[in-house]
C-alpha cells in the first residue's frame, strides 16, 4: 500500500535523525524521547532521566503538577530492528505491559528509594512519589513507542489508591499523521449522497458585502446525524481530524466519559444535541445547492473536510457506534466553513493554514491549544523559514557553498519534504543541501534563544513555554504595533537576524557536546540551559555571534570555561534545591537569580 510505504519512509527518516543524536550522547532512548516531545508539545516539559530499567519496572521521565495533584510518568519503547517492507506494529497487550512497567515504578517507589544511592535521578522521582502518595489524585502514563499502534484501542490500568489513571499512547502513526496534518489541507472528496445515501442540509450565514476581511469564505450551520458522523470516521479515520490541534482519539477523561455515558442512556441520548457543543469544520468546497428560495442549502459532496474542533466528540461517537450503541435520533450540531483560496494564489497554503489556525483557536474553548501550533503561520515564522531556504552556510575552505540550515516551521516538515522527492538522487541531493544535523524546530529555536538571552528557567519549562516567551520578546515582528500617528506596522526581520538565531543554536550544540563529554550525573538539559545563560551573562560581549555564523563554530578557547561553568551549574542546582525537586526548582526565576548572585563573581574570572 502506498500509504504504508510513506509511513515506513517517514519512520526510517525519523529513526535516522534519532540515531544521529544518539551517537553524540551515547544513548538512544533519550533522543527518541526528546524527538517525540517536539510533537507532543506539552505546556510543561517533563524531566527526562537516565532510564531506570530493572526486571519488569521501567521509567524514562516524569512530571509532577502539584496544584492539580497530577503525576505524569513516561516510558519509552524504542526499537530500530524492523523489516522495511512491513510496518512495525505494536499490540494492545504490549502497550499495556509498557504502561504496567511505569505503574510498577509507582507501586514499588518505597523500596526503590531506600535501596538506591544519593544523587540518582530516578531516586528523586521515588522520593517525590513517597512524599506525595496521599495527595496524588491522577496518574498519566505516557507510552512512547517507535512502532505503529494501528488498533488504537483504549488501554486501561489501575493503581491502588489513585482515583484516575490515564494511558496516553504516542506511537509513530500518531506522529506521522500529525506531521502530515501540518503540511496544508489535503485534497479528498466525501460523497455524502452517492456513498452514504444522504445529504446534509445546513443554513447559510449571510456575509457583510462591505467586509474588509483578507479571507474569502462561506459559513453554514446546522446538524449532522451521529450515525453518519460515526460512519464517516469509520471509513476516513484520523484524516477527518488531522487539522484538530487537540485531537484526542481515545475516549478518556471527564469530557469523553460524559459523552460516552450520555450515548449509553436511552433517556439522555436524545438530549445529546442540547448537551454537546458539536463540531466545527472547514473544507475547500463541494456540491452545495440552495433549496428553493430558502436560506437552506443541500450538501451532497464535500472536498477536504476537516473537523478542527470536536475531535473528542467524533471519536467518542465512533466508539459508541463500534460498541453497538443505538445512534438513531442522535444529532450533532455542526458549523462548516468553506475556505476559498484561488489555486494559483502564491501563498495559498499559508492563507489556508492561517485561517484554519484562527478557527481552531477560537473554536477550541474547552481544550487548551498549544501556542506553537497557532503561531506557526505568522509572517515572522514564515520569514524565518524563507531565510533558511535561501541562506547558504558559509564555506570554510573557499569552495562554493553546499548546504543550508533547515528551519522546521511545522512539525515533521523536513521528513515530509524528503518524502515528496523521488527516492534516490532527488532525496540524496536534498539531504546534501539540508543535512539532518542542520534541522532545527521552532521550539528548539525558542529554547536556544531564551537561554542565551538570560532566561534559562524559561527554557527549562520546555518548548511550549519557551516558544510563547520567544514570540512575546519578538512581538514587533508579527504583531501590529501603532506609532504616534496611530498607524499599525510590523517590523521585518533581515538576513542578519536569521543568522544570529542560528548562531545561538551553534552555541547550544557546542555546550551540549562538552556537557555530554563530561558525563555529568543528572539534570542534563537544565545544566545546558543554565551554562549557556551564564556564558552569555558573563562573556557575551566577548563572543561575536556573527563570527560564529561565519565560522559555523565556537572557538575551542571557550571549552575550559564552559566545563567549569557546567560543573558549577550542576553543583548549584543540587545544593540550592535543598528538599525541593531539582527540575522544578530550575524552572523558577528565583533559581536563575540566585545562581547569578552566588556564582557569577567566581565564574567571571575564568578568562
Amino acid at each position: 500500500m502506498r500509504e504504508d510505504r510513506k509511513k515506513i519512509e517517514f519512520l526510517t527518516e525519523f529513526i535516522d535523525a534519532v540515531e544521529v543524536k544518539g551517537t553524540a550522547i551515547g544513548s538512544r532512548e533519550t533522543p527518541f524521547f526528546t524527538e517525540m516531545l517536539s510533537y507532543m508539545n506539552q505546556e510543561d516539559e517533563p524531566s527526562i532521566i537516565v532510564p531506570y530499567i530493572k526486571g519488569n519496572i521501567k521509567i524514562n521521565g516524569f512530571m509532577y503538577e502539584e496544584e492539580a495533584n497530577t503525576l505524569s510518568l513516561y516510558v519509552v519503547d524504542y526499537d530500530i530492528d524492523f523489516d522495511e517492507e512491513n510496518l512495525p506494529e505494536i499490540s494492545k497487550t504490549a502497550i499495556t505491559e509498557l504502561a504496567n512497567k511505569a505503574k510498577r515504578f509507582y507501586t514499588n517507589s518505597n523500596g526503590i528509594y531506600f535501596n538506591s544511592s544519593e544523587g540518582l535521578e530516578f531516586r528523586e522521582l521515588a522520593k517525590l512519589i513517597n512524599e506525595n502518595r496521599n495527595a496524588i489524585e491522577e496518574v498519566d502514563i505516557y507510552v512512547l513507542t517507535s512502532k505503529f499502534y494501528l488498533t488504537n484501542k483504549p488501554v486501561e490500568v489501575s493503581i491502588p489508591g489513585v482515583e484516575t489513571v490515564n494511558i496516553h499512547v504516542w506511537d509513530m502513526d500518531r506522529v506521522y499523521r500529525l506531521s502530515e496534518a501540518e503540511q496544508g489541507m489535503r485534497d479528498f472528496d466525501i460523497e455524502f449522497e452517492k456513498k452514504y445515501g444522504q445529504a446534509i442540509e445546513m443554513m447559510y450565514v449571510p456575509k457583510n458585502s462591505g467586509s474588509q476581511s483578507n479571507y474569502d469564505f462561506d459559513c453554514y450551520i446546522g446538524f449532522i446525524p451521529a450515525k453518519l458522523l460515526a460512519e464517516l470516521y469509520d471509513e476516513w479515520g484520523p484524516k477527518l481530524v488531522e487539522r484538530n490541534v487537540r485531537s484526542f482519539l481515545q475516549a478518556r477523561g471527564g469530557t469523553n466519559k460524559g459523552i460516552r455515558d450520555t450515548l449509553k442512556d436511552p433517556v439522555q441520548r436524545e438530549m445529546f444535541v442540547a448537551y454537546n457543543n458539536g463540531i466545527s469544520s472547514v473544507a475547500k468546497g463541494g456540491d452545495i445547492e440552495r433549496i428553493g428560495d430558502t436560506n437552506l442549502y443541500r450538501i451532497s459532496r464535500i472536498t477536504s473536510w476537516q473537523i478542527v474542533n470536536g475531535g473528542q466528540t467524533t471519536a467518542s461517537i465512533h466508539q459508541a457506534y463500534k460498541s453497538g450503541e443505538d445512534l438513531d435520533g442522535v444529532y450533532i450540531q455542526a458549523k462548516l466553513t468553506i475556505i476559498k483560496v484561488a489555486e494559483d494564489e502564491q501563498d495559498r497554503y499559508l492563507l489556508e493554514d492561517d485561517l484554519v489556525s484562527k478557527i481552531s483557536e477560537y473554536a477550541n474553548t474547552q481544550n487548551k491549544i498549544n501556542k506553537s501550533d497557532l503561531l506557526a503561520n505568522t509572517r515572522f515564522m514564515s520569514d524565518i523559514e524563507k531565510y533558511s531556504r535561501s541562506t547558504w552556510i558559509p564555506s570554510q575552505d573557499n569552495r562554493k557553498e553546499e548546504s543550508k540550515w533547515y528551519f522546521e516551521r511545522a512539525r515533521g516538515q523536513y521528513m515530509v519534504d524528503i518524502g515528496r522527492r523521488t527516492k534516490g538522487k532527488e532525496q540524496t541531493v536534498f539531504k546534501k543541501v539540508y543535512p539532518k544535523d542542520n534541522v532545527i524546530t521552532k521550539v528548539e529555536l525558542a529554547k536556544y534563544f531564551m537561554s542565551w538571552e538570560g532566561y534559562p528557567h524559561v527554557s527549562s519549562k520546555g518548548g511550549e513555554e519557551a516558544f510563547k516567551q520567544f514570540m512575546n520578546l519578538n512581538a514587533q515582528y508579527w504583531k501590529p504595533l501603532e506609532d504616534e500617528d496611530g498607524v499599525s506596522s510590523i517590523k521585518n526581520i533581515d538576513g542578519d537576524y536569521y543568522k544570529l538565531l542560528i548562531s545561538r543554536k551553534i552555541i547550544n550544540s557546542y555546550v551540549t557536546d562538552i556537557v555530554s563529554q563530561m558525563g555529568l550525573k543528572g539534570y542534563r538539559a537544565n545544566v545546558i540551559y543554565y551554562t549557556v545563560a551564564m556564558l552569555a551573562y558573563l562573556y557575551g560581549e566577548q563572543i561575536d555571534l556573527m563570527e560564529i555564523w561565519n565560522k559555523q563554530a565556537v572557538s575551542d578557547s571557550w571549552e575550559s570555561t564552559v566545563r567549569t561553568i557546567a560543573q558549577n551549574t550542576l553543583s548549584f542546582l543540587k545544593d540550592s534545591a535543598g528538599d525541593r525537586n531539582v527540575t522544578q526548582w530550575a524552572k523558577q526565576v528565583a533559581c536563575w537569580e540566585e545562581f547569578k548572585k552566588e556564582s557569577a563573581a567566581t565564574l567571571s574570572q575564568l578568562v
